[in-house]
């Protein structure tokens, strides 16, 4: 499949307004995704010792998360800066700030149950009717949490995997896919790759069901992403629906 890079800007849908044009991704999808590997294993090495120091388990893995995504943010970003300076002008910052977080506020709103009670839903009815057993989902959070545990998932949560997740998976990968393949290609791709980060250990059936469930909202989120021509509406709609979940999980501990 030959690379090509479209001659004209996004063009987002009527009633949100031109997106300014904007400079192609300068970097590759695989190149992207070789810096990803390589920041998380550099960062994964680096916080071995909070494994080992901070309990109970349950903390440890959730701090150690949170630290692991902020130093890849901290990578991330000065690979870009590094190789690619016009990397802000590809990735997409707006000039108004509030207009895209109500729109990914609302986008948030709107996706939650949309994921939870549509794709996961029929997804899980699918697993169900293959295996002949019941699917569900495995735990994201650990089942007892001190208040410590329950202020650390909540920072992790509504601020940093959104920051994190967002910059790369819309804003780098799939910016670089799309640029180069179209819409269709960087919303499968990188929705599958957001899709594959999200793996819990537990039975088969159970990880498939959560990853495809994240793969469905990794593409919705490519479609925001793509409309609103920024990186920045994503994430507050990636927070947006991690509140609600985190609201429903504390709700019926």
């Amino acid at each position: 499949m030959s690379e090509r890079v479209p001659p004209r800007p996004d063009r987002p849908p009527s009633g949100i307004g031109p997106v300014p044009s904007r400079p192609p991704s300068t970097w590759r999808w695989w190149e992207a995704i070789g810096v990803y590997v390589l920041a998380i294993l550099a960062s994964s090495f680096v916080t071995l010792p909070l494994l080992e120091t901070v309990r109970p388990p349950g903390l440890a893995n959730l701090v150690t998360s949170a630290v692991i995504a902020l130093l890849n943010i901290g990578i991330l970003l000065f690979w870009l800066s590094r190789f690619h300076p016009e990397w802000r002008g590809a990735v997409g910052f707006p000039s108004r700030i509030w207009p895209e977080v109500r729109a990914g506020a609302a986008f948030g709103l709107v996706l939650y149950p949309a994921i939870v009670l549509g794709a996961g839903t029929a997804i899980s009815v699918l697993l169900r009717e293959i295996s002949g057993h019941e699917i569900r989902a495995p735990r994201q959070l650990p089942a007892h949490l001190s208040a410590i545990g329950v202020a650390v998932s909540i920072v992790y949560a509504v601020v940093v995997a959104p920051l994190h997740e967002e910059l790369f998976f819309r804003g780098i990968l799939f910016r670089s896919i799309r640029d180069r393949y179209g819409f269709g290609v960087g919303a499968v791709g990188s929705g599958l790759a957001f899709g594959l980060i999200h793996y819990v250990p537990s039975p088969a059936l159970d990880s498939v069901l959560l990853m495809s469930v994240m793969m469905v909202t990794g593409i919705a989120l490519a479609y925001l992403y793509d409309r609103r021509g920024n990186v920045v509406a994503d994430m507050v709609a990636h927070a947006t629906f991690n509140v609600i979940g985190l609201i429903l999980i504390f709700a019926v501990r």
